[in-house]
């Protein structure tokens, strides 16, 4: 059987969920039947981590998100490097290596990894980027959605039910290694002793609900004046969040990170992980803090509620809504039941999405591809 070249083209600008899923999914696959390349169309980190693990790794940067010269440099990438499959992911790289793709006669498939309209800070971004979307959906062969909930916004921007494949993410648990013993990553963060610690993992945008927590903490530590709020990530609304964190007199309250290369070691410090999205396409760190047994909080939203089994394996609670994530928070602070009962069934719920899974059911969609195309 021959060795089957698949062409990964993503923005890579930032090291996000989309970037760590590729990432998994390049490091994993079957090297006998897959050779995996990367492309990355903007400036950033990603390119240079890929290119220490081994994977050859290319550079065709967009000048900006609608800039259709680059689809020469691509057309050619692939003729050069003898391609057999273009994968993309994001925006950026579906206008533009879909175009390519096609073009070139090679078959293309995209991952979806969450729903458009809420990846945007303005509704005007959100319409260009669906609409760019759609505009390019007829140069796909195959889509896969990494939830139901993605699934269902693919169906309704007109893309047939058929034609999607729901792969969940999986946990790569190999690459969930702690690093400091969590004493030292409390000195670390400024945590002092006996504080408890309620976290929030994900980029600063507006999408993830970081003022919602907020709120919701002002309301607990009226209560509680040894809770403390861990901020990880970084992100456009960073000076909003600041000025909310200080306008909310939460100043002694709130620890930002910022970028943290080694999220693993956080979760040990952690009493329980809020994930207050307004939409998730999946939420991964979800899947990580059951998996170190962090019991955890999140909304009812998107992919969210096919990972989480609400009172068993986390506790779910409406968007929007920081009254109904403070007394969530509240309950599992003075449960310690509660808080047993969803870290046993966190764990058992997060050996079921296995990076295996989601590897060799993502290169049963490249054979189908290739299948098809020598019919």
């Amino acid at each position: 059987m021959k060795r089957l070249k698949v062409l990964q083209v993503i923005g890579g600008g930032e090291i996000g969920g989309a970037e760590r899923h590729l990432l998994t999914i390049m490091r994993l696959v079957n090297r006998e039947r897959f050779t995996p390349e990367l492309l990355c169309l903007c400036e950033g980190p990603f390119a240079g981590l890929c290119r220490e693990e081994g994977i050859t790794t290319h550079e065709a940067i967009m000048r900006h998100k609608l800039d259709l010269a680059t689809v020469a440099p691509i057309r050619r990438l692939i003729r050069e490097q003898n391609i057999d499959i273009v994968h993309t992911h994001g925006v950026r790289a579906n206008l533009v290596a879909r175009i390519a793709g096609r073009a070139e006669g090679v078959p293309v498939v995209t991952t979806f990894h969450s729903l458009l309209r809420y990846d945007y800070s303005s509704q005007a971004e959100a319409w260009v980027a669906r609409a760019l979307t759609r505009l390019t959906n007829n140069r796909t062969d195959r889509f896969i959605a990494v939830s139901g909930a993605v699934k269902e916004d693919l169906v309704a921007m007109g893309v047939k039910p058929d034609n999607v494949s729901v792969i969940y993410n999986g946990l790569d648990v190999s690459a969930l290694v702690p690093g400091d013993e969590p004493d030292a990553v409390k000195r670390k963060l400024g945590i002092l002793p006996g504080q408890r610690v309620v976290a929030m993992v994900g980029r600063l945008h507006a999408v993830k609900g970081h003022v919602f927590l907020l709120q919701a903490a002002r309301q607990i530590v009226t209560q509680y004046d040894d809770v403390v709020f861990l901020l990880v990530g970084e992100g456009p609304e960073r000076r909003l969040i600041e000025r909310t964190v200080e306008e909310l007199g939460l100043n002694d309250k709130v620890i930002m990170t910022g970028y943290y290369p080694n999220v693993s070691e956080l979760y040990p410090v952690m009493d329980m992980l809020c994930l207050p999205s307004l939409m998730e396409g999946m939420g991964l760190v979800l899947l990580e803090a059951m998996y170190f047994g962090v019991p955890v909080v999140a909304t009812q939203v998107g992919g969210i509620p096919e990972l989480i089994i609400d009172g068993e394996s986390g506790l779910l609670v409406a968007p929007g809504n920081s009254e109904a994530l403070a007394v969530a928070i509240t309950w599992l602070l003075d449960d310690p039941q509660l808080r047993q009962r969803l870290i046993a069934g966190g764990r058992q719920r997060a050996q079921e999405f296995t990076v295996e899974k989601m590897v060799r059911q993502t290169e049963r969609v490249y054979t189908g591809l290739t299948s098809r195309e020598q019919k």
